[in-house]
């Protein structure tokens, strides 16, 4: 299974947004399609705890409790990092604007994934798969941010952001351990197949949207005025 997750996430490296994220482009370009993850990044808190509300083993219902703790207040890091990306803050209708219509549409169809009922190993997978996206995006932003001298002005976007995910590794490697010591039935491996394929399928598609929005040039003023304003 986590050879699975492992196959998918190389996969997912090659999506063409990531061709996009380099040092070459001034950091507001770079990032215009920031304010289109909005949704998404208010929703994974709830998925996190929907999650984690029907866990019914009560060690790892404990673990999966103390993963959304580390996981809470991220949100806040994102949207101060879109104030000084765009100079303004987001409004309250602006997540439902067609331009997120694909970033919704994924963020429901991982919600409806937490709410279907399942087995508490399903619930490791999927956790398991969510950071797994988690750290290509966030290696490959904040590497990039870093070489444009904004990772000390920026949470979400840095490498601020990536240190809080590295701290996870050891919630994930106990839910790997847990899982490399369970003997999965032929029918729940295949559940579970199913479902890291339907979570990458749902970033594939996010991301795809990201790629298809708006020009970058929306935010491109701003960003160059951020580095010019703090360099």
């Amino acid at each position: 299974m986590l050879k699975h997750i492992r196959v998918r996430q190389s996969r997912f490296q090659a999506h063409p947004l990531f061709d996009e994220l380099r040092p070459d482009r001034p950091l507001g370009e770079m990032l215009a399609f920031a304010p289109r993850l909005s949704f998404w990044v208010m929703c994974f808190q709830d998925v996190l705890r929907l999650n984690a509300q029907r866990v019914k083993d009560p060690e790892l219902a404990r673990l999966m409790r103390r993963h959304r703790a580390e996981e809470r207040g991220h949100d806040h890091w994102f949207f101060e990092d879109l104030a000084l990306l765009t100079g303004r803050s987001l409004t309250l209708d602006e997540p439902w604007d067609l331009a997120h219509e694909c970033t919704r549409d994924a963020s429901y169809a991982l919600l409806a994934e937490v709410l279907r009922p399942m087995d508490d190993r399903l619930r490791v997978v999927l956790v398991l798969a969510l950071e797994s996206t988690s750290h290509t995006f966030f290696s490959r932003v904040s590497s990039v941010t870093q070489a444009l001298g904004a990772g000390k002005r920026l949470k979400y976007f840095s490498g601020h952001h990536m240190e809080a995910e590295e701290q996870h590794e050891v919630f994930e490697a106990q839910m790997e351990a847990m899982l490399n010591g369970i003997e999965l039935s032929p029918a729940l491996r295949a559940e579970a197949l199913g479902l890291v394929d339907r979570v990458y399928a749902a970033f594939h598609s996010m991301f795809d949207g990201l790629c298809a929005g708006p020009g970058a040039h929306l935010a491109a003023v701003s960003g160059r005025a951020m580095l010019s304003t703090h360099a």
